[in-house]
């Protein structure tokens, strides 16, 4: 009999033709609580100077503010003009990496350990990179099942000059109408798998300016352990 993961890796949940024969399924069996309760650590120090003030602009600093939809199928990606937000950035992660490929690496290699998935079925979205003045595409993303047939976690990731900017949420069902019910509980969904995976917690850091839905407008942040 194949596994929960295999099943979905391979799209076994996509066959199922209507709504009734799509089965809730659980968290992966390898996620730890989403209300574990994180031990707030202190700041690292690459980011501690922009807790003082409210941030307000993606200028600032390397934190991507919101996801970006853009209007256009072929969009000008200079033009702020052409892309939408639609949702905010709520986790900041400071990974101990030299690149920002690596970063974004140690970042998945933490969810995958949760039984999370890289690059499942989603929309296209962007951030803003203050450094190249365009949106970026989403670099890393991951969800706890590919399709969302039933409600899952899911994150899009960039990471500029060494600081990845994580947008999570809760999905609901793919059907009969995809929409996300929660940032607060995806946030904390992270905080949780990071605490437990060794990185420091610093619940509720960094204040954004994008509350949203039951989003406050402010950033956990998570810094990996040299």
């Amino acid at each position: 009999m194949q596994s929960r993961r295999s099943l979905l890796r391979t799209g076994g949940l996509a066959a199922v033709g209507t709504l009734g024969g799509l089965v809730a399924l659980p968290s992966p069996p390898d996620a730890t609580p989403a209300d574990r309760t994180a031990e707030a650590a202190a700041l690292p120090d690459a980011v501690v100077g922009w807790t003082d003030d409210r941030i307000t602009r993606e200028t600032e600093t390397p934190i991507a503010r919101y996801q970006y939809r853009a209007t256009a199928a072929d969009p000008n990606r200079t033009d702020r003009d052409g892309f939408v937000a639609t949702s905010p950035i709520n986790v900041v992660l400071v990974p101990d990496a030299e690149t920002d490929a690596a970063g974004l690496e140690s970042v998945l290699q933490v969810l995958e350990a949760e039984g999370w998935l890289r690059d499942p079925d989603e929309y296209t979205r962007y951030a803003w990179d203050r450094t190249e003045g365009r949106f970026v595409r989403q670099q890393a993303t991951a969800a706890e099942s590919y399709f969302g047939a039933s409600s899952r976690f899911h994150v899009r990731c960039w990471s500029f000059e060494g600081i990845v900017s994580m947008q999570v949420h809760e999905d609901s069902a793919a059907r009969p109408k995809h929409d996300v019910i929660s940032y607060d509980r995806g946030r904390e969904s992270i905080a949780a798998a990071f605490d437990a995976a060794g990185w420091d917690v610093s619940p509720s850091a960094i204040d954004l300016d994008n509350d949203q839905s039951d989003h406050d407008g402010l950033a956990t942040v998570i810094t990996e352990a040299p």
